[in-house]
């Protein structure tokens, strides 16, 4: 039920500026065996705008980690080419798709993802002794090692429909940003990919997440930089309580 719900986040509108490059975030979600995956993209206003960075990142969540030194950390292990969009046990941030695309049919992280300083190293870098890195630390953040590259260039999300349960964030605050445009953007860049254990898991709901972002506009060369969350849709809350009460009578 969650599932369908999440969607109705999408009708949530966003302020951003008519030729500002970030347009918000925008999450793509499914249930891939016992998980709900959870895939971010910072979307955005032009086909040629660029990502920069993800900063100041607050969550509550708690995410499944896969085990080893390579993959229990937020950093993506581009090296094995196990970072990928399909992977139902393993979490990571990036800065954008690997080769700008699909590569051998599947998309992988960018190798050009690095930490920021509060990206704590036990928690992007791991060592030996080092516990599964499953909540993410207190105002991190992730960032592009070339800003030239074609990873963190913007590709088309229309691809996400059909099966994948969108949900949009909403605007808190920033500079660059006017009014006037929505996040019905059709482009974006991965930036993270949350897997959270359990079917059914809407994020806004379930867990909280929230940051800045900074994107390089195509257009205009300007570097947009703004706040944006994810909240509960409009009545869905009621309506999981709904749900919840039929529920207890039923097993009653």
């Amino acid at each position: 039920m969650k599932i369908a719900l999440i969607g109705m986040v999408g009708a949530a509108s966003l302020v951003a500026s008519a030729d500002a490059g970030f347009a918000g975030f925008v999450a793509y979600s499914r249930n891939v065996g016992a998980n709900t995956v959870i895939d971010i993209f910072a979307a955005t206003t032009n086909a040629s705008d660029k990502f920069l960075n993800v900063y100041d990142t607050t969550s509550n969540g708690t995410f499944v980690q896969k085990a080893g030194l390579a993959t229990k950390t937020w950093k993506p292990d581009v090296a094995g080419f196990t970072s990928t969009r399909n992977t139902s046990d393993d979490s990571f941030m990036t800065a954008g798709t690997f080769s700008g695309g699909a590569y051998g049919g599947e998309y992988y992280a960018s190798g050009n993802s690095t930490n920021d300083p509060n990206f704590v190293p036990p928690t992007w870098n791991a060592t030996p002794a080092s516990a599964p890195a499953t909540t993410i630390p207190a105002l991190a953040g992730w960032y592009t090692g070339d800003p030239t590259s074609v990873d963190n260039a913007a590709e088309n999300m229309t691809s996400w429909g059909g099966g994948f349960a969108r949900a949009n964030s909403v605007y808190v605050s920033g500079f660059n940003a006017g009014s006037g445009a929505t996040v019905n953007a059709v482009n974006g860049i991965w930036v993270s990919h949350l897997v959270i254990a359990g079917t059914g898991k809407v994020i806004g709901e379930d867990f909280t997440f929230s940051a800045f972002a900074s994107i390089k506009d195509g257009v205009t060369g300007e570097t947009t930089q703004a706040k944006y969350s994810f909240v509960p849709a409009p009545g869905a809350l009621a309506l999981l309580g709904v749900a919840g009460l039929a529920s207890r009578r039923r097993r009653a």
